[in-house]
């Protein structure tokens, strides 16, 4: 019945009043036969999985008490992805794609279908690794993987390691990654070289040659020689290696000024200090032209962004910092430097405030140093990100960022610890200043008579009131040494408060349970977490390294090619040539679409489709007939490919 529907125009992806499409109402009656037939037809996978978890996709907590009432059943989203559901969609991993997003979405919105829902996705890679796994050569997992919607950038956004570490995914990788300057000579690669070194010269020159020359040819921009040009400066390891120079002159720089001094009595911005100024301002231009190239979500997904804004943050900080400093201490020169005053005996009334202001610069100056090497040190930790492109240092630091993100959840709880124990500690602190200042009021007050008893202490001496301990007198102090007390740092003997054996006790006590808890129990957790994450960074090393590499080729897609001192200058051209290069992009896809009407790539998705039906057939028969069968049928089908391609089968 629903095949005569659509025979005679009826739409598979039609849509009621209450946003229902034929294939989740099929769905939520279970009717299997239909569901096939609307996916042989070409329903909106998509669609249907989002109607059907639509009453989790609440904005309110008024919407999602509703939906609670309402009751939501995985079970017709199980039955409408249930068996080879993804082979009967036109792009089988696009639809297994699109399905992880839509229900990463509301995964986490009910935790009863939490397993469910991940057992739906594992489900859906699995497939999509072992459809990849069926194409038989590069040229038919390139047809699949390079359509217009980038799969393997889709597949990278997604965080799908496994499909991505995938043999045809990283020859892809490889190839986008090397560009022209892949499989080239010696002499070749001089070239290459020469160009690049040249192009800040020759970029504007060959701009005007296309502006008076090429322009009047009628040579389209896509085909000018300052287009071929921009296109070979945007392969990713030439961005990657002159983001690799900009760093090691940024970090050469920074030493720079942390290791001269500054000139006794001046506050003077040093000539190194204006060109550190200026490399921060070409970072700040390249990471805000990376935020609006990947968006700000998927740029904040890289640890080592992290570090990226943090420097950029404290350098302009300092810059700030040192500019308001220079402007008021040049006043306070101007107003306050001079002689000093005296009265009319000739007595020096003020001293004069040129040493105080003196002072002021060192203190100032040191702070700006403070933030210098702060900075530094975060910049030699950024700089270890370009080790991830060596498969033999890549894993390491993939190891690290793990652990490091293990150390910060375990800080927080340890500084939940820390805060607990110090405030129950310093409210006996206050108890006893509290007491002090009592006792004192009291000796002040009172009229003692001479017949006052021996055996009472002589509050009126300051040797009888309660002597705090140092490490207790501030609650700053008494947090700093409770975290060095977890390190073993912190003296017992330094814990005792005279004429208060009872207060000893009790912060003996705490101190007793605080090191249990800390020591015991939490850095042991923290021992077996860095263990278990070490181990499993270890077992996928090879799989963790090649996301790795792939999402470096995202990052480096089409980043900035130039040196510091030549990007923002040149910017306006990378700006214009990403505009061009994104209306060239927009017209392939629409030739691509043609192409997609003639046939070919549906064919070979097809032939790909055939040959993962027949490969679990085979393996779950044990008939030799049956598979000498299929080995004839498989030989039919990789005929029908070849004539695809093009080429005389063997």
């Amino acid at each position: 019945m629903v095949e005569i529907v659509i025979k005679y125009g009826g739409n598979p992806n039609h849509i009621n009043k209450d946003r229902d499409t034929p294939l989740s109402i099929a769905a939520n009656k279970g009717d299997r036969d239909t569901i096939d037939a609307l996916l042989r037809a070409g329903a909106n996978l998509r669609a249907a999985v989002v109607k059907l978890t639509s009453s989790l996709r609440y904005v309110s907590k008024k919407q999602l008490r509703e939906s609670t009432q309402a009751g939501f059943s995985v079970k017709p989203l199980a039955i409408l992805l249930a068996g080879d559901v993804y082979l009967k969609c036109r792009d089988p991993i696009k639809a297994a794609f699109d399905v992880c997003k839509e229900i990463n979405r509301i995964k986490d919105v009910r935790d009863e279908f939490t397993i469910e829902f991940e057992q739906l996705i594992k489900d859906a890679d699995t497939f999509a690794y072992k459809f990849l796994n069926h194409c038989d050569s590069m040229f038919e997992a390139r047809s699949v993987l390079t359509s217009s919607t980038n799969l393997l950038r889709t597949a990278t956004d997604q965080n799908k390691k496994t499909f991505v570490s995938h043999p045809f995914s990283q020859q892809i990788v490889n190839e986008r990654w090397y560009g022209e300057t892949a499989n080239k000579l010696f002499c070749g690669k001089t070239v290459i070289a020469l160009k690049y070194l040249s192009s800040p010269i020759a970029l504007p020159l060959l701009f005007l040659k296309f502006l008076s020359i090429d322009m009047c040819r009628c040579v389209p921009f896509m085909e000018s020689t300052f287009s071929n040009l921009m296109r070979l400066l945007f392969t990713p390891c030439l961005c990657f290696a002159t983001d690799a120079i900009n760093y090691l002159v940024f970090q050469a720089v920074l030493i720079s000024c942390c290791l001269i001094p500054f000139k006794a009595g001046t506050f003077e911005i040093n000539p190194i200090e204006y060109v550190l100024y200026y490399c921060v301002f070409a970072r700040i231009l390249i990471n805000v032209d990376q935020m609006i190239q990947h968006g700000c979500r998927q740029y904040f997904r890289n640890f080592w962004n992290y570090l990226e804004v943090a420097i950029v943050l404290l350098l302009v900080a300092a810059a700030g910092y040192k500019g308001f400093i220079q402007y008021v201490v040049d006043e306070w020169t101007k107003l306050f430097g001079k002689e000093k005053e005296k009265d009319n005996s000739g007595n020096i009334t003020s001293f004069d405030s040129l040493e105080t202001i003196l002072m002021n610069q060192h203190r100032n100056s040191m702070d700006v140093n403070y933030i210098y090497a702060v900075t530094e040190f975060i910049l030699t930790l950024r700089l270890l990100s370009l080790l991830e492109i060596s498969q033999s240092l890549g894993t390491m630091l993939i190891a690290l960022k793990h652990l490091i993100a293990d150390v910060i959840k375990f800080g927080v709880i340890l500084l939940t610890v820390i805060l607990g124990t110090s405030v129950s500690i310093y409210s006996m602190t206050i108890a006893l200043n509290e007491w002090n200042a009592e006792l004192t009021d009291i000796a002040k007050d009172y009229d003692w008579p001479e017949g006052y008893p021996k055996k009472l202490p002589d509050l009126r001496d300051e040797k009888n009131k309660i002597e705090i301990p140092n490490v207790f007198k501030t609650f700053p102090a008494t947090m700093r040494n409770i975290l060095w007390g977890t390190f073993g740092l912190l003296d017992v003997v330094n814990l005792k408060i005279e004429k208060e054996p009872q207060t000893t006790d009790f912060i003996n006590v705490m101190m007793i349970l605080y090191i249990l808890l800390s020591c015991v129990l939490l850095l042991n957790m923290l021992i077996g977490i860095l263990s278990s994450t070490f181990e499993h960074v270890k077992d996928n090393c090879d799989i963790e390294w090649k996301f790795a590499r792939s999402e470096r080729l995202k990052e480096y897609r089409r980043a900035q090619p130039f040196l510091f001192p030549f990007f923002p200058i040149l910017f306006p051209f990378i700006a214009l040539f990403r505009a061009m290069l994104r209306d060239e992009t927009k017209k392939q896809h629409e030739k691509e679409a043609n192409l997609k009407q003639e046939g070919d790539r549906d064919e070979l998705i097809s032939t790909v489709c055939d040959r993962f039906k027949f490969g679990n057939m085979m393996g779950s028969s044990d008939d030799d007939e049956t598979r000498m069968k299929f080995r004839k049928e498989k030989s039919v089908l990789t005929q029908i490919a070849a004539k695809v391609k093009g080429k005389k089968p063997h």
